[in-house]
């Protein structure tokens, strides 16, 4: 990050964008005595209106200028990180219409990995949308042991100094391991800031290590739902039981509140299906998440990983696949893909790939988080063995990249063109809850 700070030369700091990239570009700021000079976040998702995080508010980027009015701060006195691991293209094209240009950073241009560590290979649940609902898989299911993933942080800390960030999970999900509140410490004692994600669906022989988990200070966690009532929750989430859920979320809210300052951003993450759309299913929802005081944001569902999309396109999807794209999917999988699609010319270099290490829980690298299957679309058998630059030059010969490359799923991954997703799910007879 020493590249990055070393860019500011402006009197005070906008970071825009307000999930982990942007948190890990605080953390960074906060380490090198910076942070005095932040004044507020940037972020165009309607989840952060009137948000507040780490005592700074959460601007509309629309806003910046009548903000910078209000306390006499002309922009070119402004430098402005474009904190976004994967659209920075998009956060450039936005600042331009909005008259944002003067002093722009991007982040993303710099020679740093946004890592991600999947410390779990199980899951307690079997979603419909998740690889690990695939019956038959060649992926192993253990978990990376405690020293293990010090030397995975050692290993990143060296060949990749930029790095002041990683998410700890993939398709796993984390809280399943009982080593999770000393990872998180570790993490922070190497200096990255920490992403977390969960369906928080499990009961109370959890709640100590949620409560140590909290009490590590995770800058980011974020908590997948995809219904209000049980009977709309347990057609996507299966195995989970959303009353558990709701406990915890509360529960959740209590440890943040006693652990205080240096609090954790919980983002409900609501994945909008055909059934869950409206008013008795989100809007429920986004009521206890305002009673909370969490962000709740919403993405149209998805079917992963790469390998079922594909499957689908040679005519041959699985039969959950193929439920779901036909019964529950808000945009089924061939309309997404051209409507993400529209209005690009493509990327010259696949965003998942380039701007990603994935490091699985058996220490095998995967070309892309979008992945599952082992085989071909793995670039390193051990991650501790390969390096960097190595594993980095191994996914430029990937044969399953040209052809995601070819059929615009990057983009359909990524979920581009979301306003027009929404009105074409809006055309199709669905009922969105305002603002989802």
């Amino acid at each position: 990050m020493d590249w990055l700070i070393a860019k500011l030369e402006a009197d005070f700091v906008v970071i825009w964008g307000a999930r982990m990239t942007g948190l890990g570009v605080f953390r960074a700021l906060r380490e090198a005595g910076l942070h005095n000079k932040f004044l507020c976040w940037i972020d165009s998702d309607p989840a952060f209106k009137g948000k507040v995080i780490s005592g700074k508010p959460v601007i509309h980027p629309g806003e910046l200028s009548s903000f910078l009015s209000a306390r006499d701060i002309a922009q070119d006195h402004v430098d402005i990180f474009l904190a976004a691991a994967l659209k920075s293209d998009s956060l450039i094209a936005a600042a331009r219409v909005h008259g944002i240009g003067s002093r722009l950073v991007d982040y993303s241009s710099g020679d740093e990995a946004h890592v991600t560590v999947d410390i779990m290979g199980a899951c307690n649940l079997s979603c419909g949308s998740c690889p690990h609902s695939i019956e038959d898989s060649d992926v192993p299911k253990g978990s990376m042991s405690l020293e293990t993933f010090k030397q995975v942080l050692d290993k990143i800390s060296l060949e990749s100094p930029h790095t002041k960030h990683l998410a700890l999970y993939s398709w796993g999900e984390p809280f399943l391991h009982p080593k999770l509140p000393e990872m998180v410490a570790l993490a922070h004692a190497h200096g990255f800031a920490v992403a977390l994600s969960s369906n928080l669906s499990f009961g109370v022989k959890f709640g100590a290590r949620l409560a140590k988990v909290i009490a590590e200070k995770p800058e980011y966690l974020k908590i997948s739902v995809s219904g209000w009532s049980q009977s709309v929750y347990q057609t996507t989430h299966q195995g989970g039981d959303v009353n558990l859920v709701k406990s915890n979320l509360y529960f959740l809210r209590h440890v943040i509140d006693e652990v205080g300052e240096g609090d954790t951003l919980v983002d409900i993450n609501y994945h909008l299906y055909r059934n869950n759309m409206g008013i008795d299913q989100l809007g429920r929802f986004r009521e206890l998440a305002d009673d909370l005081g969490f962000l709740l944001s919403t993405t149209h569902s998805l079917v992963m990983p790469l390998e079922r999309v594909i499957s689908l396109l040679d005519g041959e999807p699985d039969r959950i696949t193929k439920n779901l794209d036909e019964n529950l999917l808000t945009v089924p999988i061939l309309d997404g893909i051209r409507i993400s699609g529209e209005g690009s010319r493509g990327f010259d270099e696949c965003p998942f790939a380039f701007n990603q290490l994935n490091i699985n829980s058996d220490l095998t690298v995967p070309v892309c988080c979008t992945v599952y299957s082992r085989g071909s679309n793995v670039v390193s058998d051990n991650f501790l063995v390969d390096s960097l630059d190595d594993i980095s030059a191994r996914k430029r010969s990937v044969e399953l990249c040209s052809r995601c490359m070819r059929e615009r799923l990057p983009e359909y991954n990524l979920g581009l063109n979301r306003t027009m997703l929404d009105e074409f799910a809006s055309k199709s007879g669905l009922i969105p809850v305002e603002n989802a």
